[in-house]
């Protein structure tokens, strides 16, 4: 089956994402919330095709529109910080995608004592 990636995650639209990638986010911090750490990459569905949650912070780690409140509550659950205001989906992605990282390939990221 050939799959139009485009239509699936399609690209920003001058920093802006769909409502449907606004969500897929929202489900992507929640799949890396309960990530066990010796299990595969979780996928969720968009357009009823599974993606890894990595790709979907990178495809929203431009994206200039500010998160909601109930997504942002799920970052600062994985992180353990409460941001100090509204944070852009930008900014999340970019505090997410090292998460994803280090879950995927523990010798990816320097050790800190």
């Amino acid at each position: 089956m050939d799959i139009d990636m485009h239509k699936v995650f399609p690209d920003l639209f001058e920093g802006h994402a769909p409502i449907t990638l606004q969500n897929a986010f929202h489900e992507a911090l929640e799949a890396l919330e309960e990530w066990s750490e010796k299990a595969e990459e979780p996928l969720i569905p968009i357009h009823g095709v599974a993606m890894p949650i990595s790709s979907v912070f990178v495809g929203m780690s431009h994206c200039t529109d500010l998160m909601p409140l109930r997504t942002q509550g799920v970052l600062e659950a994985i992180i353990g910080v409460r941001a100090s205001g509204r944070m852009l989906y930008a900014d999340a992605a970019r505090l997410a995608m090292p998460l994803c990282a280090a879950r995927t390939d523990p010798g990816a990221l320097p050790a800190y004592p």
